[in-house]
């Protein structure tokens, strides 16, 4: 049974009463609110995702998002949230719960499970490879693998890079893809028919906003690939696209400073870093269009050729 076979007002009384586990690639993870402005919004963005029986098996997160009734002054105001059934972080306005909803699953998946050397990245995958797309705050890789995701590559997850130590197989996370402030309307243009979540003002990123990830993606969750590409994507308005190849030392010291768990994970999260940089072509590309952008990443995956423009597109290593 999937999210979407639920009533509304069904989903309601079981995210109130015990909360509702749903599977997110490798991990259970359960939710549970009362706070009826959530309804619509899960309903939505997790509408996908298969339902599970929890009663043999252990669930990874445990997150429930409540009223936070004290003081008296804020009571109905504010929401706060318990993570295996303890408090954790300070109470929020309740106008933003759902972007801290998804805010709390990241963190949840950034910190807990250290079985996995984890890089902050978003994934994508095509014809069995996949391409990890490392960035900044900033630097438009949400934005550009939302774009990819409509463009026929297999959404793997727009924050986390994830594997197990000693394998570069890169584990799918589906998640709902977070855009902020202009980025949402860029990506409403670029795809008319995409389902988003609703545009949330006032969080500390601004206005923000969640794709719906595609039913294929959430289905595949269980489907690992092979790491292909490394592309650190950067946007710059009004340029061309241009596509840098980086040395694979270059690489492999911007992936360390972007891991989550590099150091926890000692000798074995370096060596697994290292040949999963080995194992790749590393680049860096700018970009100021996003159909430009999707258009080399097609090159890449060899359904495009690159033709007379590609001496335009690959600039000189790092060294």
């Amino acid at each position: 049974m999937k999210l979407s076979d639920l009533t509304t007002e069904t989903l309601a009384a079981r995210l109130r009463e015990g909360g509702v586990v749903l599977q997110v690639g490798p991990f259970l993870v359960r939710l549970g609110t009362s706070l009826r402005e959530l309804i619509e919004p899960v309903h939505l963005l997790y509408t996908h995702y298969e339902l599970v029986d929890q009663a043999d098996r252990i669930v990874d997160f445990d997150i429930r998002l409540d009223p936070h009734s004290r003081p008296a002054r804020w009571r109905g105001r504010r929401a706060a949230f318990y993570i295996d059934g303890k408090r954790a972080f300070q109470p929020f306005e309740r106008s933003i719960s759902l972007p801290m909803l998804e805010w709390v699953v990241n963190w949840c998946v950034f910190t807990i499970p250290n079985q996995y050397l984890i890089l902050h990245a978003a994934v994508v995958e095509r014809g069995g490879r996949a391409a990890i797309l490392p960035g900044e705050p900033g630097a438009g890789k949400s934005t550009l693998c939302g774009a990819l995701a409509f463009r026929g590559w297999r959404l793997f997850s727009d924050e986390v890079a994830m594997m197990r130590p000693g394998e570069t197989r890169l584990l799918p996370v589906p998640r709902p893809i977070g855009l902020k402030e202009q980025s949402i309307e860029v990506i409403r243009g670029f795809e008319p028919g995409a389902v988003l979540g609703p545009a949330i003002p006032g969080t500390r990123k601004g206005t923000v906003a969640h794709i719906q990830p595609d039913r294929e993606s959430v289905e595949r969750g269980n489907e690992s690939a092979e790491a292909g590409w490394i592309i650190f994507p950067r946007y710059e308005a009004g340029t061309a696209a241009r596509l840098v190849r980086m040395s694979k030392g270059y690489t492999l010291l911007k992936i360390a400073h972007d891991a989550f768990n590099f150091s926890t994970l000692g000798v074995a999260g370096f060596e697994t870093a290292a040949d999963v940089v080995d194992g790749c072509a590393c680049y860096e590309l700018s970009y100021g269009d996003l159909n430009d952008a999707v258009g080399i990443f097609h090159q890449l995956a060899g359904e495009v050729q690159v033709g007379d423009s590609e001496s335009n597109q690959h600039g000189a290593s790092h060294e």
